[in-house]
């Protein structure tokens, strides 16, 4: 269940200012809601904050809460240095109640950029990896556009207070509907990081290198996980 998420973290936080660009240590998703009715993840809830550790010294926690319109539909927070400045941002699905999913970057201050929401409730997008996945030194994220539906891997990279798409690949998804946990992800078999997905119709195993799909293999009766190389 989801609610294995919600750990408790207790932490006092400091009375002084916050200093100027300080680095992210942890974040996570909190305060559980039900106000979104998509249960695309396994149950009626999703989150209507998010948190994070600030490593300045002295231990500070922020928290970020959305408004009454808003949900964190993600089964986690991803932690990544997405700009080259050695601090890490946050990577998170964020979805607007009558307009759907987005891929939202935070930092410290708040939303950095985010993707547009897709246009109508009840659609969604599962990340599927941080990486520098076409090899020029600069990270981008992957995600699937409408995983149960549309089925485009999308790769985007933050640009300022942009996300900007860099490739889009069709016929590929990462999770089922009514799954807590989204599947396939990153490996590295010596030439570069590549992801590991599913057909469409999950019925083959895909590999996705170079911004070019391979065909690996069948579906595993057990589910998509990523094979050793």
């Amino acid at each position: 269940m989801r609610w294995a998420l919600a750990l408790v973290f207790l932490a006092e936080a400091a009375q002084a200012e916050i200093p100027i660009g300080p680095s992210i240590g942890s974040a996570w998703l909190s305060e559980p809601t039900d106000r979104y009715d998509h249960a695309v993840l396994g149950d009626a809830l999703e989150w209507g904050a998010l948190e994070m550790t600030l490593a300045s010294g002295v231990l500070h926690v922020v928290t970020i809460r959305l408004p009454d319109n808003r949900v964190f539909e993600d089964v986690e927070a991803r932690l990544a240095d997405l700009d080259g400045d050695d601090r890490d941002e946050v990577i998170v699905v964020e979805t607007d109640l009558a307009r759907g999913a987005s891929l939202a970057v935070y930092g410290p201050e708040g939303k950095i950029a985010a993707t547009r929401f897709i246009g109508q409730k009840h659609r969604w997008l599962a990340p599927a990896g941080i990486a520098d996945f076409d090899g020029d030194g600069r990270v981008e994220i992957a995600y699937v556009d409408r995983p149960h539906i549309l089925g485009d891997l999308v790769f985007v990279r933050l640009e300022g207070d942009r996300l900007v798409e860099t490739q889009r690949l069709p016929g590929l998804t990462n999770h089922r509907i009514g799954d807590d946990f989204i599947s396939g992800g990153v490996r590295d078999c010596g030439q570069g990081p590549e992801l590991v997905l599913a057909s469409l119709d999950w019925t083959r195993v895909m590999r996705v290198r170079g911004g070019k799909i391979k065909d690996i293999g069948p579906m595993p009766a057990k589910g998509l996980k990523i094979p050793p190389c």
